[in-house]
């Protein structure tokens, strides 16, 4: 089963590289971070002034992957550009075993600092751009979310609400400024992040999405969710009631893969063997109206 996770998380890598919808190219940054030149693509709606402060999403590639992969995922500069926020798109550096594929070191193991990298970048984003503080959101997808996950526990004061795809943490050292608004979604048919701990999970997989989840309500305060059946696979849980209006929803679907909701990436997905997506669901369009909902407090 591990070789099967390594093999279709290259998989993802080759089908979003060969399959003709590749992002167009935005430009690469580069922000030295201790002994490490670290990169992050860039994104600014052509409408962008100085007089005017944008908010700003973090999105945040899976392993084996890169920003430009993220992007043709995602979409979300396409949106960006229509509802004028900046898009930042972070290349990951820590490998968990040497050669091994780049991720994020979420559960800050030995090796580049993510949250430092981040901080510092967000640093200089700040001067360089004028950007909403109080509009800054972070999201991503598979390692990506666990990245988001863990900008949630570490960077609450900054960080205004997360949306993670395909891969909710809450890791036991989790310890939040505040309650933090989350959107996230997962399938129960994800081979890779699986939905309930397996004994073949994956060694950074240390608790079932459930689990995860269970985490945020109890730290949000949230009360019993309000459950709206969208399909026959998939089904709105929506957490209210909670601490400093920090809302949690979640998207479940029964039948959904290791995927991003209506990523125009569905086909190569199924047919690189990562399963099937919730088409029908627009993750992208989803999380920004969620992240404009929830500003800091």
């Amino acid at each position: 089963m591990r070789m099967y996770i390594v093999n279709s998380l290259y998989a993802l890598v080759l089908l979003i590289s060969s399959s003709g919808l590749a992002a167009e190219q935005a430009p690469y940054k580069n922000i030295q971070v201790d002994n490490d030149l670290r990169q992050y693509r860039l994104f600014v709606p052509a409408s962008y002034t100085d007089n005017t402060p944008l908010p700003l999403v973090l999105n945040f590639h899976g392993t084996s992957n890169t920003p430009d992969r993220q992007e043709a995922l995602s979409d979300f500069e396409k949106l960006a550009e229509k509802e004028r926020f900046i898009v930042v798109t972070p290349l990951a550096l820590f490998t968990r075993t040497a050669g091994g594929p780049i991720t994020w070191n979420a559960n800050k193991k030995p090796g580049p600092d993510d949250v430092n990298f981040i901080t510092l970048l967000l640093h200089q984003l700040q001067q360089d751009w004028a950007i909403d503080n109080k509009r800054i959101y972070a999201t991503g997808f598979s390692g990506g979310a666990r990245m988001s996950s863990r900008l949630g526990c570490d960077l609450a004061d900054r960080i205004a609400a997360i949306a993670p795809v395909a891969g909710l943490r809450f890791p036991t050292d989790c310890q939040p400024y505040r309650s933090v608004p989350i959107m996230t979604f997962h399938g129960e048919k994800d081979g890779i992040n699986h939905f309930i701990l397996r004994e073949d999970s994956p060694v950074y997989w240390t608790m079932g999405v459930e689990d995860a989840l269970a985490g945020w309500i109890k730290h949000n305060q949230c009360n019993a969710p309000v459950q709206t059946a969208l399909s026959s696979s998939l089904t709105e849980f929506a957490y209210q009631g909670c601490s400093h209006h920090a809302d949690i929803v979640f998207y479940r679907s029964t039948e959904a893969g290791h995927t991003w909701p209506g990523s125009p990436m569905a086909e190569q997905m199924l047919r690189f063997g990562l399963g099937k997506t919730e088409e029908s669901l627009a993750a992208t369009d989803l999380i920004w109206q969620f992240f404009k909902a929830h500003p800091l407090p």
